[in-house]
């Protein structure tokens, strides 16, 4: 259930971030920290969801949107695909643990 929880906090993390406009600003203004935040983020969760043999998928896109993301109108659009990524794997996650 760790790794749904990450997941999903990750997808409303990725959320705001591809807000036209305002993720942009919050990004530019703290000198793209939030990005290299969000790139250890997304280990910690590859880590965990490798650990206890959940689907990584969300976690290597979101690492890939957030290296990749530093490119202006790209990184939105990559920000709202990994926010859809992030929502599918962590319910599908969510679902998961509530089988077993």
């Amino acid at each position: 259930m760790l790794t749904a929880i990450l997941k999903l906090v990750a997808s409303a993390i990725e959320f705001f971030l591809g807000l036209p406009l305002i993720g942009g600003i919050f990004i530019v203004s703290n000198a793209w920290g939030p990005l290299l935040l969000m790139v250890l983020f997304y280990i910690v969760i590859l880590v965990i969801s490798i650990n206890y043999g959940y689907a990584k998928w969300g976690a290597i896109t979101g690492i890939v949107v957030s290296l990749l993301a530093f490119i202006p109108v790209l990184g939105m659009v990559l920000h709202w695909v990994a926010f859809f990524v992030l929502l599918i794997d962590g319910l599908t996650n969510a679902k998961q643990a509530n089988r077993t």
